[in-house]
């Protein structure tokens, strides 16, 4: 009698628990165990209609009608936003002439957000569960020819940009015409498809403009050459010492999503809750946005100069340039709940849910030129500086 006692209760709860929080007007997920269901939304919720903001499941997409126009293409300072590794200035302002030997775009498709509390000592016992949640966002209304439009345009762009900043430059094609560029290994691509790559919550797109090799240089996160993988840099150096050039490189990494995580664990972890969230908004990632340099004065391979300059702060430019449509939540709070009356672990609460940003193509494409163009002029005065 007793055994089945707890059957019929345990069935009478799983079958009966409300389900954790599920979305709020923000986009978020909250795992939550030792508190009431209820929680403030997040500060600024109370925005203006502009604002960057997500869909809740419970009403209708927001009308095309309400999307924000896309800011203008800012001036980075160049000692404020790049972490310069370049070095030596002096020998490698002697290579009067720069070729692009590589650009890449890297467009993120897919944005995932989690966070977690692990279990917790409680007095008289150990808590059990810990809480996990997690958000996963897919790019959707973005082809892959008008990406590859959008990176052709910004590397034209780049070329100009560069030509104002008094760099001389030397043609892809010379470059590409030199025997050591076929030693170079270009970015692993299956079945004809673009090359992926995920990265820290997120799944990239990497293009180049038509027609120019895609490649990576030694221990680039978003690369496929590891740490060790100097064959790359070291080939172009080939080209930068019979040419006395530099060998330019940048890759521009653009998020389309707003994502950030936040726990709260309260007094002798009582509380312990888990907030993840995500908006509209769209920004160039610091760190993995980055202008490779490459130069070589030495006839020796393993001469090479030149470093690596990446973006220290985001470039976010925040609005709607289209939909984000939310999904049901799924979760196990239920469940664990249940087997916790009971005297069972049911293991951490689990938290999830995934949504779809649909995008106006003219609206990101828009977005995202800005970002890249931003970028371009970021990376001009860079190297114009180089030979200031």
């Amino acid at each position: 009698m007793h055994r089945f006692f707890h059957s019929w209760l345990l069935c009478g709860l799983v079958t009966l628990a409300a389900p954790a929080q599920a979305l709020d007007l923000w986009g978020s997920v909250k795992g939550l165990l030792g508190s009431e269901e209820s929680a403030a939304k997040p500060a600024g919720a109370e925005s203006s209609a502009t604002s960057p903001g997500p869909v809740s499941a419970g009403k209708p997409a927001t009308p095309m009608a309400t999307l924000d126009r896309a800011p203008g293409v800012v001036d980075l300072d160049a000692g404020t936003f790049l972490e310069k590794r370049i070095w030596p200035k002096e020998d490698l302002a002697t290579m009067k002439q720069v070729v692009v030997g590589g650009f890449r775009v890297a467009l993120a498709t897919k944005a995932t957000v989690s966070d977690s509390v692990r279990s917790s000592y409680l007095p008289g016992g150990v808590h059990n569960s810990g809480v996990n949640s997690q958000i996963e966002i897919t790019l959707e209304g973005m082809d892959l020819q008008r990406m590859q439009a959008l990176v052709d345009r910004v590397y034209r762009d780049f070329l100009a940009q560069l030509k104002a900043n008094g760099v001389d430059l030397i043609p892809y094609t010379e470059f590409a015409a030199h025997p050591s560029f076929g030693e170079i290994e270009a970015a692993k691509q299956e079945d004809g498809k673009p090359y992926t790559v995920s990265h820290e919550g997120r799944t990239y797109v990497v293009l180049s403009p038509t027609g120019m090799k895609l490649w990576f240089d030694q221990a680039e996160a978003l690369g496929d050459q590891g740490a060790f993988g100097w064959g790359n840099g070291r080939r172009a150096g080939d080209f930068a010492y019979d040419r006395k050039a530099l060998v330019l490189n940048p890759l521009l990494v653009v998020d389309f999503a707003e994502t950030a995580s936040a726990r709260n664990k309260g007094l002798f972890g009582v509380r312990d809750e888990t907030d993840v969230e995500a908006r509209a908004g769209m920004s160039l990632r610091k760190a993995q946005t980055l202008l490779y340099v490459r130069g070589r004065a030495a006839p020796i391979s393993s001469a090479v100069m030149g470093g690596v300059a990446p973006l220290k702060e985001n470039v976010v430019f925040a609005g709607r340039y289209g939909q984000l449509e939310m999904g049901e939540m799924s979760s196990n709070r239920g469940l664990v709940a249940g087997l916790a009356l009971i005297g069972l672990s049911g293991g951490p609460v689990r938290a999830s849910q995934k949504g779809v940003m649909r995008a106006d193509p003219a609206s990101f494409e828009e977005y995202a030129g800005n970002l890249l163009l931003s970028g371009n002029r970021l990376f001009a005065r860079a190297m114009g500086d180089l030979y200031r």
